[in-house]
């Protein structure tokens, strides 16, 4: 499996919005200004077959509508399926309909042509988003905004997790516990009411000792965590990949 970093940034970043792709096929997250990232690192988007969407935070799912305007362009063979919280289409559909003043049947058109389907789900367990790729779902701790999700995604004997935006609680363990790596939040130096911090990571390195990659990071806790070389933490830049 090869997972890139499309984006590794908090909403206060230079760094693009947290943003992971794994083999071109399934999307975590499309935040403000993915689609353009995407394009800028060489991606097709007609490749991507699934998005995991963690959360309904705007800088996690606010580029889905010129994701799907993009793929009506490009009139696609292949369908992308939208695995997100309840009210996510819904939400998606006011925001396609603005992007042109107002005319009610621009959503209901893109999404037609761009052959995308939402799947809105309370949980997800040993599910096939893509073929040969399977995923479980996982309640994390966002501070106020619910539902939050994890996620583990697994081909054949592979597996990479991913927190999401979240505080250190017993999904953490579980993803970590159950991936050969793991995508987490360090948004902060320290840990914060909604997210983890430089501690939280340094703690779960020493607990698991499995590769840790982190990201939707501030500036001063990218930093940090430089400064601290903490054992099995990589710390990418936007684009970067990973062989798993």
């Amino acid at each position: 499996m090869k997972l890139k970093l499309v984006g590794t940034g908090a909403i206060t970043g230079k760094e693009r919005s947290a943003c992971s792709l794994v083999d071109e096929k399934i999307l975590i997250d499309c935040g403000n200004g993915i689609v353009k990232t995407l394009t800028e690192q060489g991606i097709d988007i007609n490749n991507i077959e699934a998005i995991l969407i963690t959360h309904l935070h705007a800088d996690h799912f606010f580029d889905l509508p010129f994701f799907i305007l993009l793929k009506n362009i490009y009139k696609p063979q292949k369908v992308t399926k939208i695995y997100c919280p309840k009210g996510t289409e819904k939400i998606i559909e006011h925001l396609g309909n603005d992007y042109v003043a107002g005319q009610a049947s621009a959503f209901e058109n893109w999404k037609n042509n761009s052959k995308v389907e939402f799947i809105e789900f309370d949980d997800l367990k040993d599910e096939e988003i893509v073929k040969g790729y399977y995923a479980d779902s996982y309640i994390v701790e966002h501070g106020e905004q619910k539902p939050a999700y994890g996620y583990v995604i697994r081909k054949e004997n592979k597996a990479i997790g991913f927190s999401g935006d979240s505080i250190y609680c017993e999904s953490i363990d579980i993803i970590v516990q159950n991936t050969d790596i793991a995508v987490l939040d360090m948004s902060f130096p320290q840990r914060h009411k909604a997210h983890m911090g430089v501690d939280d990571i340094e703690m779960i390195s020493n607990k698991f000792n499995k590769k840790i990659v982190a990201t939707h990071m501030s500036k001063p806790a990218r930093e940090l965590a430089k400064d601290k070389n903490i054992k099995n933490l990589i710390i990418p830049n936007d684009g970067d990949e990973i062989e798993i």
